[in-house]
């Protein structure tokens, strides 16, 4: 057994997700014989960069947190969400277009806005009608079509949702330095996190033991990285490509 120390920014973090996603079962079912949805989000928009390289991802986004606070981009700047059907890309589609066709096997990707401290995820909500999620949410449930909401280790908040959940809407706010939301718990949804990446790309143990940094390191999260000699080996190089990941690019069409 070998133990593997390494460090990753957000965006590092979202392109190690990125492609643990792609090497799920669940994932790979779905491209080769049902719906692939991958929904709005800047992790989610690293997923489909693995499948369409040249892809926009700050196009991909509709609610984001910036350094001024939680904000949204302007809606004619926005891409659709990015759906795939038996691995073709279908252009100009969005999830609430194909739910009627989809079911058991298709595949929704949601980025989690947070994970509370029982990993369930979290979305906020500045959307009159719930935006994304109340389009698709309940159709999701009675279809028993898997929902996974990926994001970093850096949203994990240490309380659970019913600590706050019914103490705020998107318009109870007094006061607000950025985009007043709500804010929903999906405990259908299946978290994935740079831990599950790991353990599906080679089958070894992740616990984070530090996070945060400076210098460009703000977000970061720092792994104990344990498993087999060769699994550990193969995970050292590819972290070792990751690592090189820029920061995600500047977003100039926020409203």
């Amino acid at each position: 057994m070998k133990k593997l120390l390494v460090t990753l920014t957000p965006s590092q973090s979202k392109r190690l997700i990125a492609k643990g996603l792609l090497a799920t079962e669940e994932i790979q079912y779905a491209l080769d014989n049902g719906y692939l949805c991958v929904t709005l989000g800047t992790t989610s928009s690293y997923l489909v960069e693995e499948l369409i390289p040249d892809y926009d991802k700050t196009k991909h986004i509709a609610g984001v947190t910036v350094s001024e606070g939680l904000w949204i981009t302007e809606a004619d700047s926005r891409a659709y969400d990015a759906i795939f059907y038996k691995g073709e890309y279908l252009e100009k589609k969005k999830v609430k277009d194909v739910l009627a066709d989809m079911g058991e096997g298709d595949v929704i990707i949601k980025s989690a806005n947070a994970f509370d401290a029982d990993m369930v995820p979290i979305v906020l909500l500045a959307s009159e009608t719930g935006g994304t999620v109340g389009s698709f949410l309940g159709a999701a449930a009675s279809k028993n079509i898997t929902v996974i909401m990926p994001s970093g280790l850096e949203k994990c908040i240490p309380v659970l949702y019913d600590e706050f959940s019914g103490g705020f809407g998107k318009d109870d706010w007094d006061l607000a330095i950025g985009t007043p939301v709500g804010a929903i718990a999906i405990p259908q949804g299946f978290p994935f996190t740079e831990i599950h990446a790991l353990n599906v790309l080679f089958d070894v143990e992740a616990i984070p033991i530090a996070a945060g940094g400076v210098n460009g390191a703000e977000g970061s999260i720092s792994l104990f990285i344990e498993g087999s000699d060769d699994d550990i080996d193969d995970a050292y190089e590819l972290l070792k490509e990751i690592k090189k990941e820029p920061p995600f690019p500047k977003i100039e069409h926020l409203q």
